[in-house]
């Protein structure tokens, strides 16, 4: 999954190959080497105490963290200043692969949503994922529709039918007056 991170210069960045990023390092924060980042993962735990996180490829264990205004406040071991801190700046907070958490509920990480192939309950291609937009009620799929505007599906039970990662397609039940004619 590539992050467009913000700015005057637009970047993407792209977690290492058998990592994935959990979150991004947005600017320090002090002068003692905290953090600001934007959370990119469900789990929070990811940044208890404790936790092992690898920040510009190095490992790191979370010393402290708080949370205000949808953002993790961190101090890592062996960031002590706020030069340390600023060199960090941009950088992905990232977690081996084979740590994702397992889940009992229907659950699909965001870089197994991007890329899949959309069809209607009648068959109908629909385009393919772009993007998740992560809203504050639930997510919506940004569909692109080759050279047609773009579809925004918003991830509901009743309108995501089925996902079916290994076929790389998603089902969707879409309503009246969601998909734009012309």
């Amino acid at each position: 999954m590539a992050l467009r991170l913000g700015g005057s210069q637009r970047e993407e960045r792209m977690p290492r190959d058998g990592y994935r990023a959990v979150g991004v390092v947005e600017r320090p924060r002090g002068l003692n080497g905290e953090l600001k980042a934007l959370p990119l993962t469900d789990f929070p735990e990811r940044f208890e105490p404790g936790a092992r996180v690898f920040v510009g490829g190095l490992a790191r264990r979370v010393a402290r963290a708080n949370w205000q205004k949808g953002r993790v406040y961190l101090f890592l071991e062996g960031v002590g200043d706020r030069e340390s801190a600023e060199r960090l700046r941009g950088e992905l907070i990232e977690v081996p692969e084979a740590e994702r958490p397992s889940v009992d509920e229907p659950f699909w990480y965001l870089d197994e949503i991007e890329g899949l192939k959309v069809v209607g309950v009648d068959g109908r291609e629909l385009g393919t994922v772009r993007e998740v937009l992560r809203t504050g009620a639930n997510d919506v799929y940004v569909v692109e529709r080759g050279g047609e505007r773009d579809l925004l599906v918003p991830a509901l039970a009743d309108v995501v039918v089925e996902i079916d990662t290994s076929a790389g397609v998603m089902t969707v039940d879409l309503p009246d007056g969601l998909l734009p004619t012309g």
